[in-house]
């Protein structure tokens, strides 16, 4: 039995994973608070304490069980709120910093918890972006967060050396995917984020990928044994 567990599961780039983990005879568990599909665990992403104890009971009775295969998809994410971070509300602030950072500490420190005594090759896999390499105008609490995540997913790599049955971990960037988070960037306003004409052109270029073919390429950088704590563009890997 193979095992995939996917945080946003429920659209976009978490969708299409959660499909082809399906289809390649994964037993899936979607975490997300709009999820209605079999799969979904209900778990919101912006609530800390939530996470913690739900995700340590799930992980725990899933670690209970033999598999052959583990992996863990680091997948949500939430860029607003777009703009000057000073012109934002607290609760807007907390609520990204929960979903794109605080929350995915905590599934990660739960999941090295829960399974870094199975017997089989276990994966973390972080979708990353390319706002975690350089700072965009508008983006700081998206781009802060996903270059802390990526160096705590590096970072965990080098922990994972000194165990007896490590955990591999991966930087992953997917590109720009045609998802609803690129809507809500087309819909922001120039003066939140200046270049939002240049998003806007991606979408009508067609320069946009689909959700599926990204989640194929991730498949094939699975598939291909990198080194653990290392980073991929998804474009290298594309059929």
């Amino acid at each position: 039995m193979k095992l995939a567990i996917i945080s946003g599961g429920s659209r976009g780039l978490g969708a299409a994973l959660v499909a082809q983990c399906l289809a390649d005879g994964f037993t899936v568990k979607e975490l997300s608070r709009s999820g209605r599909s079999a799969e979904n665990v209900s778990l919101d992403l912006s609530r800390p304490e939530e996470v913690a104890a739900k995700a340590e009971a799930l992980f725990a009775e899933l670690a209970s069980q033999a598999w052959d295969e583990i992996l863990l998809f680091n997948n949500a994410g939430l860029i607003n709120p777009v703009g000057v971070v000073s012109d934002k509300s607290l609760d807007e602030v907390m609520t990204n910093i929960h979903v794109n950072y605080t929350s995915a500490i905590l599934l990660l420190r739960s999941f090295i918890g829960a399974f870094q005594t199975a017997d089989c090759p276990k994966t973390i896999v972080n979708i990353s972006s390319g706002a975690a390499l350089s700072g965009i105008y508008g983006w700081s609490l998206y781009c802060g967060a996903k270059a802390g995540i990526e160096h705590f997913v590096r970072t965990i790599a080098i922990e994972q050396g000194h165990q007896e049955r490590p955990i591999k971990t991966l930087n992953i960037g997917p590109g720009i995917i045609d998802t609803g988070m690129q809507a809500d960037i087309r819909a922001t306003t120039a003066e939140d984020f200046p270049g939002v004409d240049r998003f806007v052109g991606f979408k009508e270029s067609g320069a946009l990928r689909s959700a599926e073919t990204v989640a194929q390429a991730i498949k094939n950088i699975l598939a291909s044994d990198q080194e653990s704590g290392s980073r991929h563009d998804i474009k290298e890997f594309l059929l």
